[in-house]
């Protein structure tokens, strides 16, 4: 019998007769004591002694939990990661996990086991220990995307496993995992730091034993271990080196004496990482502690030198073994799976057998195949391999399955791809035709930031796209409800809704963004005839001159892509610009909404594929920053549109959860429909007790004058001023003669009337702010509330000194009722603005809904005032009137 067999034998004897908890106490008192020796040759006794301890305590509990329950199918308990290594200290973590071959959704056993371990301290109490343990059924085991998880579960050792599961989990990893994959996340951290290790060993200002030394041995052994997926200790006795295990357990030992000697026991991090584990220089001059209290200074100094020796010589040798072990499988080439002869090397990617001799389909094939394994495991190409499998890939490449391959790719990165295929010359021309000349024409952006061509700008979008799903994605997976993004039809998140895209509609944005400028659209045709337009302007589209209707199902036939991809990719093609040409409508009404609903053929998939394609197409170019109005009316109309898919979605509630009455409701529904379900409802919730105040004090005017509120709303990238005031006749034109007067520059504004209360709630849209210049807010609130409680810059003297700013006025009718006043000029927008809208009062009494200014690139701007005109006033004549105004 092995020393350690004697010892678990000690341990079963001292749980049946002390009973668990002191059981626990002694003999982790005895372990202390081990630790505090000074005998440096017992780290895995050390480790071994206490990891028994704790499984032993672990298997003891379970039994008895198992025939107390009656629980008759397959059951285990196993230790995973450092526990099922043996190899404890005293802050490490107990890693252990249940294994069920049964349904782990409402198992009446599994939670009988929680209830003691997780949601009370009836284990802790029983065992002395935190018994906190995930659950894990075969499903799991044949669905193990976590590599951190998957690692633990290398090192998996059966603690109570009275069927054999154990076994029967690790078989099911083994037929089902990545080993490449696992390859390279153990051997990630060597593969950052190769050749700083020597320089690293000698630091004695910072030293984290458990990430910088014994994890780069573990890498070592994992990278050799997840070959097969087998347990580290059938690695350990093959290392050649008889120094490298007794240098790692020496490490250990290390570890143990430090964790008691810092005396904490802090939660470990994310990655697992402890505080205790660090050693600092005062830690590295403590070593010499280990040779007891009764020791003299100078024999603990000798000590301590001894100590420190054998220390630098660990450091070195587990970096040494884990250089060769990582280094040798790289050398050797390792293979992206069983029997693959593509492998991967210290130089990348490599094919390792021969090439075929044809060139075309084959050859592609095997080329956009390694690319397509680069992209997957998120790793580079051989240099060498452009001049052997991709050697003179622009004059024979073509687009095969791999390609569209590419496209669904949900791991790694395309734009990184494109990135790659941009270094050969043609090569992304054969794959998408009119490629060669997109990359070399100009457009607007170019010619703005004469900084680089096409191609690059497409890469940052794709990158953009990527990042979106990767924070859609956490912001996802911490959700604290399912529903959370998806039962609010005032706001959304676009990384949620990128996160959200079914495989066909991600690839057909990606292929759109990768395409957009290829085929050739109507859009493109009707800018190729408008002599207006720069030539730059009017051919940096349709570059291949072949039309959308046939671009993809020519170029793309046998590429990989499905049917559905393809027609998702031309719907996003020729509406590319939809959401932008109906935002610059200014109000997002039903009709608006039903327009983009019939564009995207009332498809709540194909209304989120374009959202999605829409943001990233406007990566760092036209974005909400540089427009916040335009994209402010996007999420509008989006908003408004996504409300299709919930039927019984009620604002009420949504307003109720949050404290409004039955009096606020009522005046926030006298606003109309197109504010109580539009997204300024949302932020109109701080504003309710204003309006109930308001209207008391016009119901009373004896007691209290009814003062407007005025505020500031921050959303994304606009700056929003949020007006609550009296009705009162010309109070638009009040409004904007007060930002007018203060220099502040408006893009839109949306007034919304409560006519049953007299009650007015206005929302003013502040221009992006000149570099250098910030609105003053309380001088500007103060300006407002004056204008408006004065009934300023509306009297006839005001109009009779408005500035000479407009021309080309007109006055239309529109679908929705109202009429729409529209006026340009060169000058002063905001002045613009105020001209109108005080023209519309004084002179039609008009009843102002809407206001946007909309400035040129070309120094001419815009200003649409969208208003309802009194019975008695001829629409005819004013029409007339309006038209006359300068």
């Amino acid at each position: 019998m092995s020393d350690l067999d004697s010892f678990e034998a000690e341990v079963r004897s001292l749980i049946g007769s002390q009973g668990p908890l002191e059981a626990y106490r002694t003999l982790i008192a005895e372990n202390d004591a081990l630790i505090r020796s000074d005998a440096l040759e017992i780290g895995h006794e050390i480790v071994a002694r206490r990891s028994a301890i704790h499984c032993l305590l672990m298997a003891d509990w379970a039994e008895e939990q198992q025939k107390s329950a009656g629980y008759e199918r397959p059951f285990a308990v196993v230790a995973i990661g450092g526990t099922g290594r043996e190899e404890m200290t005293p802050c490490s973590d107990t890693d252990f996990a249940f294994l069920f071959d049964d349904t782990i959704e409402g198992n009446d056993f599994l939670l009988s086991l929680q209830h003691q371990t997780i949601q009370t301290k009836e284990f802790r109490n029983r065992c002395g220990f935190e018994g906190e343990t995930l659950p894990f059924n075969l499903e799991d085991a044949s669905d193990c995307p976590d590599l951190k998880q998957l690692n633990a579960f290398l090192d998996m050792k059966p603690v109570y496993d009275p069927t054999g599961l154990a076994a029967q989990f690790r078989e099911t990893i083994q037929e089902t995992y990545d080993p490449f994959r696992h390859f390279l996340h153990v051997s990630e951290h060597w593969l950052e730091h190769w050749g700083e290790s020597n320089s690293e060993a000698e630091r004695i200002d910072r030293f984290d034993i458990k990430n910088e030394g014994l994890r780069t041995f573990l890498g070592g052994v994992w990278a050799l271990a997840g070959n097969r997926f087998i347990h580290s200790h059938e690695i350990y006795p093959r290392i050649d080196d008889p120094d490298v295990l007794p240098a790692y357990y020496f490490l250990l030992r290390i570890r143990a004496f430090l964790h008691l000697q810092k005396g904490t026991h802090s939660n470990p991090t994310a990655t697992g990482s402890h505080a205790e584990d660090v050693l600092y220089f005062e830690d590295f001059l403590s070593l010499g502690d280990l040779k007891g209290s009764n020791a003299s200074e100078q024999e603990k100094f000798e000590f301590a030198i001894d100590v420190r020796e054998r220390l630098l010589d660990a450091r070195r040798r587990v970096d040494r073994f884990a250089c060769g072990a990582i280094g040798g499988e790289l050398k050797r080439g390792r293979p992206i799976r069983p029997g693959a002869t593509l492998v991967y090397g210290s130089g990348g990617l490599r094919e390792d057998t021969q090439l075929p001799e044809e060139e075309g389909r084959e050859k592609s094939r095997t080329a956009l195949g390694m690319l397509l394994a680069a992209q997957r495991y998120g790793v580079s190409i051989d240099p060498s391999e452009m001049e052997r499998t991709f050697l003179g890939a622009g004059k024979w490449l073509e687009p095969v399955p791999e390609l569209g391959q590419l496209f669904n790719e949900t791991l790694g990165s395309l734009a990184g791809s494109l990135e790659f295929l941009s270094q050969i010359p043609g090569a992304q021309e054969r794959l998408f035709p009119g490629f060669s000349r997109f990359e070399a024409s100009l457009d607007e952006r170019v010619m703005t930031e004469k900084r680089s061509l096409r191609g690059a700008l497409l890469r940052q979008k794709l990158r953009a796209l990527e990042n979106d799903i990767e924070e859609g994605k956490r912001q996802i997976e911490q959700a604290m409800r399912p529903d959370e993004f998806t039962d609010v039809a005032y706001q959304f998140s676009v990384p949620v809704e990128a996160a959200s895209l079914d495989s066909d509609h991600l690839a057909a944005v990606k292929l759109a963004l990768t395409t957009k400028r290829l085929p050739l659209t109507e859009q493109d045709e009707a800018a190729r005839k408008d002599e207006d337009l720069p030539l730059h302007l009017r051919f940096s589209s349709g570059i291949s001159n072949i039309p959308l209707d046939r671009y993809y199902e020519e170029s793309f036939r046998d590429a990989g892509f499905s049917r559905e991809t393809l027609e998702i990719t031309r719907f996003l093609i020729k509406n590319r610009n939809a959401f932008k040409e109906r935002a610059e409508q200014d109000i997002m009404d039903a009709s608006q909404v039903e327009t983009i609903l019939t564009a995207c053929r009332h498809s709540q998939d194909l209304l989120r594929a374009l959202i999605v394609f829409t943001y990233a197409d406007r990566t760092e170019w036209e974005g909400e920053k540089e427009n916040p109005a335009r994209w402010f009316n996007i999420r509008e109309l989006y908003s408004k549109a996504r409300l299709e898919s919930q039927p019984d979605f009620d604002p009420t509630e949504k307003l109720s959860q949050v404290g409004f009455g039955e009096k606020e409701l009522a005046i926030l529904k006298d606003f109309g429909k197109d504010f109580f379900e539009g997204i300024y409802r949302h932020y109109a919730i701080r504003m309710g007790g204003y309006l109930i105040r308001l209207e008391e004090a016009a119901r009373n005017p004896g007691k209290k004058p009814a003062i407007p509120h005025v505020t500031r709303i921050n959303v994304g990238s606009s700056r929003i001023v949020g007006v609550a005031a009296l009705d009162v006749p010309g109070i638009a034109a009040s409004i904007s003669g007060a930002f007018w007067k203060e220099g502040v520059g408006l893009q839109q504004a949306h007034l919304f009337s409560a006519t049953n209360h007299g009650l007015a709630l206005d929302f003013f849209h502040l221009a992006p702010p000149v570099e250098g210049e910030e609105v003053e807010e309380g001088k500007l609130k103060a300006a407002i509330i004056d204008a408006i409680l004065e009934r300023k810059y509306i009297r006839e003297k005001d109009e009779a000194a408005l500035p000479k700013v407009a021309r080309k006025v007109t006055l239309r009718s529109t679908a929705s009722g109202l009429y729409h006043l529209r006026g340009e000029t060169k000058e002063d927008v905001g002045a613009l603005l105020y001209l109108l809208s005080c023209r519309a009062f004084r002179q039609f009494s008009a009843n102002i809904y809407a206001l946007a200014a909309h400035t040129g690139k070309r120094g001419s701007s815009r200003v649409s005032v969208y208003l309802s005109l009194p019975d008695e006033i001829d629409f005819e004549e004013a029409q007339a009137i309006a038209e006359k105004w300068e």
